[in-house]
């Protein structure tokens, strides 16, 4: 075992009690969505991570009702810390109690020298919880499923119509081998900081990965804004104990270790437990989910494989309709999503209206379901009456309807056909 009789000052012991207990308690949501993960990927068996949380209600409702004011109200907002005002709640009582903690604490402990042995294991647990929950998103970019490929609907609609958070998502999803290497980034960061020799080069890559998914989170309006910004601490907690050193290397250009102080447990058996613990706990978390991830990826790529595109070539209801942009009761274009069970309707402005997809092959029939209540649901009698044609009868916005479509396909949309280009003559 190697020491450190260096004395902290003040300012650091205060420090680190304060992140020793904000980084402990914050924690926890890494664990829940990483074990919410693998259940479901593992066992199939979904918990709600809102339950979870739940039972802090009570306590973070007086907290905000008497002392934050953010306007949390557990009637009307979900009980889940994901850029809400429950996440308002649940990170300020973190900080506040952090500090609170810190300064009982140090009264308390105000003379011990340093906390060279507890800085070390909690490093150790914050580079594992970290480490854990960037391979996780890593995956789920490499393989890549994070970002799926947009779809012939994302596609039609005019990005004027999307909002900032589907104009990222489709992006990303469009050309999937930048999200692949952002995600080989992460995974590689990730797998870095699962090692004393690595960690801090693990620390730096995922400190730049980091910072961009942050920015892109803030500025692209994705709901994950403070988890991101959470997993950012981290990376910044494990980072700025070296910070002179690194300053040393890349600016003064001088030599300098920057291996941490290393501690062992005093027993062989209890090494080769934290050895087996370090092992199986991120195999059995990490494992299942990325073999999960594989799954999703081969029903996405099978789902665009049987998405169909109609345009209405007629649509009869009492006279045949032409096709204006100002009627409000004919369709411009259909999509089909059989795998994914469920429908795109575009009017006449290429605005679109989703529904939930039930086929009958049976009674030969398409149910649009938009809700509950089977009144509203519209049901249409389906044939093919050529090849690559499609008719549809039935009620729509409580008149009979014929509609029939000519089936075009997926590369007509014109960024379905370019391809990469790396030699441009032009």
């Amino acid at each position: 075992m190697k020491q450190a009789n260096n004395n902290w000052t003040t300012g650091k012991k205060i420090s680190f009690r304060f992140f020793f207990l904000l980084l402990g308690l914050t924690s926890a949501l890494c664990w829940i969505v990483t074990i919410y993960l693998t259940c479901f990927f593992l066992i199939h068996h979904v918990y709600n991570p809102a339950a979870v949380f739940k039972s802090l209600t009570p306590f973070l409702y007086w907290l905000d009702s008497n002392i934050y004011h953010t306007g949390y109200n557990p009637k009307i907002h979900r009980a889940f810390p994901q850029d809400n005002h429950f996440a308002g709640a649940f990170y300020l009582t973190a900080l506040y109690l952090s500090i609170a903690g810190a300064a009982i604490w140090t009264l308390f402990d105000a003379k011990r020298p340093n906390y060279n042995r507890l800085f070390y294991w909690f490093t150790l647990y914050v580079r594992y919880v970290l480490g854990i929950v960037v391979i996780i998103y890593g995956f789920d970019k490499l393989i890549p499923v994070q970002m799926a490929r947009p779809d012939a609907a994302s596609l039609a609609t005019p990005i004027g119509d999307l909002s900032r958070f589907q104009v990222l998502w489709d992006f990303m999803g469009i050309s999937p081998g930048y999200m692949m290497m952002v995600g080989a980034g992460e995974v590689l960061a990730g797998l870095c900081l699962l090692f004393r020799r690595t960690f801090l080069f693990g620390s730096l890559l995922l400190l730049v990965i980091l910072a961009n998914v942050v920015a892109v989170n803030f500025f692209y309006n994705v709901p994950v804004k403070t988890y991101a910004t959470q997993l950012l601490v981290y990376t910044l907690f494990l980072i700025i104990p070296y910070a002179p050193k690194l300053y040393n290397i890349f600016f003064k250009g001088i030599s300098t270790s920057i291996l941490p102080e290393q501690y062992t447990l005093n027993t062989r058996l209890k090494r080769n437990l934290l050895k087996a613990l370090l092992i199986v706990v991120p195999s059995i978390l990490i494992v299942p989910v990325v073999i999960g991830f594989h799954g999703r990826f081969l029903r996405q790529a099978e789902n665009a494989r049987n998405q169909r595109i109609y345009d209405v070539i007629t649509f009869v209801a009492k006279d045949a309709l032409p096709p204006l942009t100002t009627d409000t009761l004919r369709w411009n274009r259909l999509m089909l999503f059989v795998q994914g069970r469920y429908a795109i309707v575009f009017n006449m402005k290429n605005q679109p209206t989703q529904f939930e997809l039930n086929t009958d092959k049976i009674k030969k029939t398409f149910t649009f379901r938009n809700g509950a209540d089977s009144t509203k649901w519209n049901v249409f009698n389906y044939s093919y009456p050529a090849k690559n044609r499609l008719e549809l009868t039935g009620k729509w916005k409580g008149q009979n309807i014929d509609v029939l479509m000519e089936q075009v396909p997926a590369d007509s949309i014109p960024l379905n056909r370019e391809n990469l280009i790396f030699m441009n003559d032009d």
